[in-house]
């Protein structure tokens, strides 16, 4: 893989592109939580958590992200106060409406993935398997006893990838009517016993 190093967290000067990468990679999901996509994007930008990011960079440029969510809290602050901060009432009330139905269930053993994506350009140079395993190190080193995440169904090359790394099936979930609003039928939970 070269020069890429992946570490915790990223720079204010990185805020920007860190959220366009994640709104490219996950924006189909988040969208309609907005009135546009710009409003998205922009609440997006001041609500990621560096804290909760493993990025990858080479020559100082960001190729792919990992968020997870541990200790009730996630790669972006998207509860109500946050919400508010940057919408009307109104549409701040949809936002967390649509986004609810997105929330993870909280699990203290686990480090649980809020998203990997790795720039287009960069694909298929082992970022988003580097990415995986700096998560697998980072719950161990927390103390967590799985990683868990979620892949939606129309997703299979990530599907193989996290088969790949030994994250097993743990359960199916469909949306129902509301798949045309996210743009998924479903998603499949999958998990990684990272416990020795």
């Amino acid at each position: 893989m070269g020069s890429v190093n992946i570490h915790d967290g990223f720079t204010e000067a990185e805020r920007g592109s860190v959220s366009t990468l994640y709104w490219e990679a996950f924006g189909r999901k988040l969208r309609p939580a907005f009135v546009d996509e710009a409003t998205g994007l922009e609440t997006l930008r001041t609500a990621l958590r560096a804290t909760r990011t493993l990025v990858a960079r080479e020559k100082g440029h960001v190729l792919g992200i990992c968020g997870f969510h541990q200790g009730r809290t996630g790669v972006a602050d998207l509860g109500w106060a946050s919400l508010r901060q940057s919408l009307s009432i109104v549409a701040a009330l949809r936002a967390s409406f649509v986004l609810s139905l997105l929330a993870h269930r909280e699990d203290p053993d686990a480090l649980v993935l809020d998203g990997i994506c790795v720039d287009q350009a960069a694909r298929g140079r082992g970022i988003g398997s580097s990415l995986l395993e700096a998560a697998a190190n980072k719950a161990r080193q927390t103390g967590a006893k799985t990683v868990k995440l979620s892949v939606i169904d129309k997703n299979s090359r990530a599907r193989a990838l996290y088969e790949r790394h030994g994250f097993k099936p743990t359960g199916h979930e469909t949306l129902g009517p509301l798949a045309s609003l996210y743009g998924f039928n479903g998603y499949t939970r999958m998990e990684l016993n990272v416990r020795s």
